[in-house]
């Protein structure tokens, strides 16, 4: 299969630097992200549930004074039974203040996948007081940074099975991290071989909170087209400095902790 061409193809290239287990971690990771979003999968619905509850505690009704002018053509469909779909009132509310771009969030999530759905869950868990800045901001979409972001981190880091993966570097200026690179990873995932999608949503989650902070010192907030073709450039911009942190990370060092540190020198104009 595409599958096991893309996986033979991707053995061949580091079998030299990694161990058997470290290998398989990366496999098992790689497949546990690559879940495709599926809006009939009742799991997939509780998820996106889960998801617009989170933000109704984070934004409460009474403090979203835009409630009353989100009309019923934002409300998302997830073309499930009753029992499992989101409260209506709620997503209407919330849908198109968290950047949802239409009514149908399976379109939103056809790069990302469920991954993305995951790790906007954990964003809204872990980063609550980030979450509520960030929904702040009338054209910084949270939805499509975070699917843009998680997206392309997985494909720098050849966490995905996307079969015409050069042609897709191309389309987003990207290219993927090198083989030392992708050892040193393969070794932060080993000591987190237990919680490694947590790990990996800890990493993005970092990235995230900085994009939005270059991209408040840096927008100017009336020129929309532009504003997302800068939030594309930091997401760029922020995969490169986690490829410097990975270049420099030891095996006993914390690397989220070194990339919190290297993102908050970024912020701060410290080199």
């Amino acid at each position: 299969s595409c599958n096991n061409i893309f996986e033979n193809l991707f053995f061949c290239c580091i079998n030299y630097d990694l161990t058997n287990r470290q290998y398989e971690l990366y496999i098992n990771l790689r497949n546990k992200l690559s879940i495709p979003y599926n809006q009939e999968d009742p799991i997939h619905a509780k998820m996106l549930q889960d998801f617009f509850n989170n933000l109704n505690d984070i934004i409460p009704e009474e403090e979203d004074k835009e409630s009353e002018n989100i009309n019923d053509s934002n409300t998302i469909s997830t073309n499930i039974n009753n029992e499992s779909n989101p409260d209506n009132n709620l997503i209407k509310r919330l849908s198109k203040k968290v950047g949802f771009q239409n009514n149908n969030p399976s379109s939103d999530f056809r790069a990302g996948g469920l991954c993305s759905l995951e790790f906007m869950n954990y964003f809204a868990i872990h980063h609550k007081l980030e979450l509520k800045n960030i929904l702040k901001e009338k054209y910084f979409s949270f939805v499509l940074t975070s699917i843009n972001l998680s997206f392309c981190f997985r494909l720098v880091l050849y966490l995905t099975n996307i079969i015409n993966i050069d042609s897709t570097f191309k389309a987003y200026n990207l290219e993927g991290f090198s083989r030392r690179q992708i050892k040193f990873f393969s070794e932060q995932l080993e000591n987190e071989s237990q919680n490694m999608k947590s790990f990996f949503f800890s990493l993005l989650s970092q990235c995230l909170i900085f994009v939005f902070k270059k991209y408040q010192s840096t927008i100017e907030y009336d020129k929309k087209d532009e504003n997302l073709v800068k939030i594309n450039s930091i997401n760029r911009y922020v995969i490169s400095c986690f490829g410097d942190v990975i270049n420099n990370i030891q095996k006993n060092e914390n690397l989220e902790e070194k990339l919190r540190i290297k993102l908050a020198n970024e912020i701060n104009g410290i080199k």
